[in-house]
């Protein structure tokens, strides 16, 4: 199946526009773009929700996280789903996740744990891995006082943010000593996430999807390569398997994991390759492959109908992820 035509559409409307790519804008200006077409092109619906905003600080960490509820629920216990947002490590913030975060809580009926985590360059590896590594900390320590079932989370994340929910998840074992089980994280769902920084380092290793949709479908190879720039210290770091996660030792430890690539995404192999290694280490996995979306197709529900249907597919998916457990 070829790319949707709602999708072709969209980009062509982007290259009529004749505006600079992201990687050569201001950060900020870049942040702003992002933030405005998820907003414009994203999840059509405002659903009502209560939020809570919490500043977090630790020796190795200063971020945030906003917590979207159902209305009317905050003397509930509820589930946790514990969400990383997408954008290179660069780009993304709860304003431009507002409409998706308020719907997964809505539609899922679960208590939405928005990360904000540190983003480059300001902040370069490894402040995001620790970020992540310290959310799990503060829901350790804090969610149970803050009526959230820290023994039912699902650890999920977009792109660069699937890279989080996969820390995440593999910490989470670590602040569970003996039979003292402060949480749980029953599952990981990751959407078209960021497996492997290798490939864009090493001109001998290449995924098929990056030499077949490099240029011209929504993520460009120059745009990756510059969020790398502006995230890494040194090139060397990609192939640390905290960047590299296929590389890394522990993956046979992820709880039930579901991952979601698009059809038409240079990052899709890199996501069916995670899979195939998971599958390997028998960790229970799933690979959906979504036909005709672009990357980033979370966001393209508000000028694509099949791009609408598939985020419900994800969510019913996650929602049959927190009853199976």
């Amino acid at each position: 199946m070829s790319l949707n035509p709602d999708l072709q559409q969209m980009l062509e409307e982007n290259s009529r526009a004749k505006g600079p790519a992201l990687q050569n804008m201001p950060i900020e200006e870049a942040r702003a773009a992002l933030r405005d077409s998820f907003i414009k092109r994203g999840y059509p619906l405002e659903h009502p929700a209560d939020i809570e905003h919490f500043e977090i600080s630790t020796d190795s960490a200063n971020f945030s996280i906003d917590i979207y509820r159902p209305i009317n629920s905050r003397d509930t216990a509820l589930p946790v789903l514990l969400y990383f947002h997408g954008g290179g490590f660069v780009l993304g913030d709860a304003q431009a996740y507002d409409r998706q975060s308020r719907a997964l809580a809505y539609l899922l009926k679960v208590a939405v744990v928005f990360v904000n985590y540190r983003l480059a360059p300001e902040h370069r590896y490894p402040a995001a891995t620790n970020d992540a590594r310290e959310v799990v900390n503060w829901l350790a320590k804090h969610g149970k006082d803050n009526n959230l079932n820290v023994q039912k989370i699902i650890a999920c994340g977009e792109s660069a943010g699937g890279n989080l929910a996969v820390h995440a998840a593999l910490h989470s074992s670590s602040v569970n000593t003996g039979k003292d089980n402060k949480l749980n994280i029953i599952a990981t769902t990751l959407i078209y996430p960021v497996t492997d920084l290798r490939p864009f380092y090493q001109p001998n290793m290449h995924y098929p999807s990056m030499q077949s949709y490099a240029n011209g479908y929504n993520l460009d190879i120059a745009e990756l390569n510059w969020f790398w720039q502006q995230y890494l210290e040194r090139e060397e770091q990609a192939e640390l398997a905290d960047n590299s996660l296929i590389l890394h030792p522990q993956l046979q430890h992820l709880p039930n994991t579901q991952i979601f690539v698009a059809q038409c995404d240079p990052l899709r192999d890199l996501g069916i390759a995670f899979a195939m290694k998971l599958q390997e280490l028998d960790v229970n996995t799933s690979i959906d492959c979504l036909p005709g979306m672009l990357h980033s197709f979370m966001f393209h529900g508000g000028v694509c109908g099949d791009a609408l249907r598939h985020f419900y597919k994800v969510i019913e998916k996650i929602d049959a992820q927190f009853h199976s457990c």
